[in-house]
């Protein structure tokens, strides 16, 4: 079976990074509409997302979407 992982990664103002797992779905459509309602709420909240206008290392939050298979 396949499974899509939602991964939130967290940049502190040092620029480390903690990365953790927001969410698993059977659906990429699912898996990927959640992606965008996160990065909104985040950016409802004054967070700075990372995405292609970022500039690189200037974000406070990530998500990104991986595939995986389980047996």
């Amino acid at each position: 079976m396949t499974v899509y992982v939602l991964l939130r990664e967290d940049q502190n103002e040092h620029g480390y990074v903690d990365t953790s797992i927001a969410g698993v779905f059977r659906d990429a459509g699912v898996a990927r509409d959640m992606e965008a309602r996160e990065r909104l709420h985040a950016r409802q909240e004054g967070l700075v997302v990372e995405d292609d206008d970022s500039p690189d290392g200037e974000w406070q939050v990530s998500w990104r979407v991986e595939e995986r298979d389980v047996d």
